[in-house]
């Protein structure tokens, strides 16, 4: 079956997980004009039928089990929003049923489930793209373009700050998935921190080395239902650093324990003829300096960011599944290649936190 669709065809996507952030993707698809909703699923029946009813979807598109959805032939494309233990499968049937997919970070539970979606992918590839949507940060689409032009020349040191306060102490945020070792695969190695390796891929190039220190700042959360203490068996803190690109020292350091920080990624790239800050939360403007002998002594200048950086995973992937090629995209390879970066800070810290070769 081709996976090329006619640019004037509606796009008919299947939306898997229906957790509150599900309202956000489905607003944000229905910007993009030649797109529809055209199935949903979920295993909680009241959220199914509740956005069943406000999508106005007759109940024969409203799946309990996501296989259905995906093998459902008036379904092009899958939107998969689950948590991390079903990655995998959805992946796989979607290969099967040569659907295209946008897939949330991580792309698997573990290494060995990526490795197992390689070969599927490699052996009938579908248009995919993988959800790291900072990478679509206007200020970080134009820190790479500058880095492209050599702005700052070669690169010595990149350094990553991805900090929230969403599960401070005193938030006394529940127990969710996320705290599941066994749902989630990790803490916020898998959730936060895939997000600054794919920034620091795509920004410098391939990680070479990574040592890694992570930690549980908060042992327990309370249950939703109970409210009595449930053991969190993943990490809440990490930060690592390695060798990333053409020898670049990268640093980098994630958590939502920041008290102050409601949610910013934040990078100083430094380089032997200047240095440059961009932020999440500043889509308008980067600061920048260039030196040389004869301006040894200049200082930050804050520069505008162009406009042309306007635009969304979102529109990229109805794109790749109309058979476009978009080169700024997270693709199914940033997702693999992203999932063994995350499989060595994982292993690093085992390890007791020596450097370990990726």
């Amino acid at each position: 079956m081709s996976t090329s669709i006619s640019s004037t065809k509606l796009i008919r996507i299947g939306v898997i997980g229906l957790g509150l952030i599900a309202e956000y993707h489905i607003r944000s698809l229905y910007t993009i004009s030649g797109v529809s909703i055209a199935a949903i699923s979920d295993v909680d029946s009241n959220r199914l039928q509740l956005l069943g009813k406000q999508l106005q979807l007759p109940a024969a598109k409203q799946y309990p089990h996501y296989e259905a959805l995906i093998r459902d032939p008036e379904v092009d494309a899958i939107l998969s929003l689950t948590p991390n233990d079903v990655h995998f499968d959805i992946i796989r049937i979607a290969l099967e049923e040569h659907k295209a997919v946008l897939a949330e970070k991580p792309l698997t539970l573990t290494w060995q489930e990526a490795d197992q979606l390689k070969k599927l992918y490699t052996a009938n590839p579908v248009p995919f793209l993988v959800h790291y949507k900072h990478r679509y940060g206007a200020a970080f689409q134009y820190a790479k373009q500058l880095l492209d032009e050599h702005k700052l020349g070669n690169i010595y040191n990149i350094q990553f700050r991805y900090l929230m306060d969403a599960f401070s102490p005193y938030r006394q945020h529940p127990y969710t998935w996320r705290h599941n070792s066994a749902k989630a695969g990790s803490g916020v190695v898998g959730d936060t921190a895939s997000h600054i390796v794919d920034l620091a891929r795509f920004l410098v190039g391939e990680f070479k080395s990574v040592a890694a220190l992570l930690h549980t700042i908060t042992p327990e959360r309370p249950d939703l239902a109970t409210g009595l203490p449930v053991k969190v068996d993943v990490e809440d803190f990490a930060s690592f650093h390695g060798i990333v690109g053409d020898n670049t020292v990268g640093t980098f350091i994630t958590h939502k324990n920041a008290i102050g920080k409601r949610h910013d990624i934040e990078v100083d790239i430094y380089g032997e003829l200047g240095a440059l800050h961009a932020s999440l939360n500043n889509r308008e403007n980067i600061r920048i300096v260039l030196r040389d002998p004869e301006h040894p002594d200049a200082e930050y200048e804050t520069w505008a960011v162009p406009a042309i950086y306007d635009h969304t995973a979102y529109e990229d992937f109805v794109k790749l599944a109309r058979g476009e090629s978009v080169d700024r995209a997270p693709l199914f390879e940033d997702g693999y290649k992203n999932q063994w970066v995350l499989e060595k800070i994982l292993q690093s810290w085992r390890e007791n936190g020596r450097l370990v070769e990726v």
